[in-house]
């Protein structure tokens, strides 16, 4: 079976469904977002993009949460299943994916079983995700730390198994299989270090070549893999530095590490590579802000654990001089783009949020109005758009904004509660305490301490006793 889908290969009503689930994870709406993905991923299952999204946002739904199902009715649902791996693998990706990956994403059983299925399938991408995922959440479980390992190792991954093996001969001295292992993934990768500049270069370029670069999952992998990736990267990019794909494959690894600067060179070369894609330039311009933000936050950490410190001074001035010059730069960029790219919801988003981060809500409302019509930018632009009518006291507009987006999110997630509490002050300052109550008890009846809802809410009912 063919694998890496992208969205672009959708057919719409797929994508459409792609892209409601991308908007509903946005607002942790986790569990509306599994069921949108899930529905994708049963017609199109090489979509690899769209079962990373599925596990992450499975992730985030069990953190926090309780158990749905006992070990042994997970174990049982494993077992019923494994009989068809041969038979329907298709099906039992789906199945297993469905019925215990959504609620217990990392568990051992099922993630070997779906390993198995796209093997079966063959779809090793999926496979390697599989068995990825398992390892992360199992990290103990020597057996699929073996079959990570002789996974990468077919798969030409030889950095990633070797390291793989020898953490696993390092805790276990007599694991002879793990010893022989790393031997040879060391040997493998050395050898393919050496003949990079007889011509694997291009080999790299060669589609089928690159397509495992592509293709492994960052979002679900330790710091530990990303680590060793960024190894067998760099040793590709010293070979040849004018590689757009190597160059863009380590930018992503340093801004999966979160280590912004060195993200944003590689990225910024990645778009002089690419003569000038717009894709690229958004992504330096992000990766340019995030890089602002560490060092004001670096600063701030200063001043704070400081405060008696004779340069405090100096470094707040510094602070203010930052965050002023740093927001005219977003500001203008965002502005620059938009010139550019006129009809790009994403960029008109962007703008419209540099506007409203300096309060000149007039210029933002228009931007934030075009960025509302995306799908995937429609909560977040109604959102912004309630404050900017807010800060112009245009308090009726701005609770119809707010209300709108409350209709469209179907649970009780961050983004809801925020858009209530919101609600509930503006009625509160349109001497309309009824329909304020109302709204804050939605957030009271869900989570007891957020913000000062319990107080607010509470305080309501006292007045209504001593009333009485």
């Amino acid at each position: 079976m063919s694998e890496l889908v992208t969205e672009n290969d959708l057919p719409k009503n797929l994508k459409d469904l792609y892209v409601k689930g991308v908007k509903a994870h946005e607002v942790k709406n986790y569990g509306y977002a599994i069921t949108l993905f899930q529905a994708v991923l049963k017609d199109a299952p090489n979509f690899l993009d769209g079962r990373k999204k599925l596990r992450l946002a499975a992730v985030k739904q069990k953190q926090g949460a309780k158990k749905s199902m006992s070990l042994g009715a997970e174990a049982l649902k494993v077992f019923k299943m494994q009989g068809q791996v041969k038979k329907d693998p298709l099906g039992v990706i789906i199945e297993v994916e469905k019925n215990v990956l959504a609620l217990d994403p990392f568990n051992a059983q099922a993630g070997n079983l779906l390993f198995e299925a796209a093997q079966a399938a063959e779809m090793p991408e999926t496979a390697g995700f599989a068995l990825e995922i398992v390892t992360q959440g199992n990290p103990t479980n020597t057996k699929h730390r073996h079959l990570l390992g002789q996974f990468y190792f077919d798969q030409g991954m030889y950095a990633e198994a070797a390291e793989i093996y020898a953490k696993l001969r390092q805790e276990d001295s007599a694991d002879l299989v793990a010893t022989k292992m790393e031997k040879d993934a060391s040997a493998q990768q050395s050898m393919k270090t050496q003949n990079w500049e007889g011509g694997m270069q291009e080999n790299l370029r060669d589609k089928d070549q690159t397509k495992t670069l592509d293709a492994r999952n960052r979002e679900g992998m330790t710091p530990e893999m990303l680590q060793a990736q960024v190894q067998e990267l760099s040793a590709a990019y010293a070979a040849d530095q004018n590689n757009l794909a190597v160059t863009k494959d380590l930018a992503d690894c340093f801004e999966q590490l979160e280590d912004w600067t060195q993200a944003q060179t590689y990225y910024e070369w990645a778009f002089s590579l690419s003569r000038n894609d717009p894709a690229l330039e958004r992504k330096v311009l992000e990766i340019r802000e995030k890089v602002g933000k560490a060092q004001l936050a670096e600063l701030q950490k200063f001043v704070d654990e400081n405060p008696e410190h004779p340069e405090v001074e100096r470094v707040k001035a510094q602070i203010a001089e930052l965050r002023g010059s740093q927001g005219k730069q977003l500001l203008e960029e965002a502005r620059l783009q938009v010139e550019k790219n006129p009809t790009d919801a994403q960029l008109r988003f962007e703008y419209g949020k540099q506007l409203f981060a300096t309060e000149d809500f007039t210029a933002a409302i228009p931007e934030l109005q075009q960025a509302k019509r995306a799908p995937n930018l429609r909560i977040k632009a109604m959102l912004m758009l309630g404050k900017c009518y807010e800060g112009k006291n245009m308090f009726d507009l701005a609770v119809g904004q707010f209300e709108e987006a409350i209709k469209e999110i179907p649970g009780m997630d961050d983004t809801k509660k925020e858009l209530l509490y919101n609600v509930g002050l503006l009625y509160d300052k349109m001497d309309n305490r009824e329909a304020s109550l109302e709204a804050l008890k939605q957030i009271y009846a869900a989570d007891y301490g957020y913000k000062d809802v319990a107080q607010r809410v509470e305080q309501s009912y006292q007045k209504s006793e001593d009333g009485a």
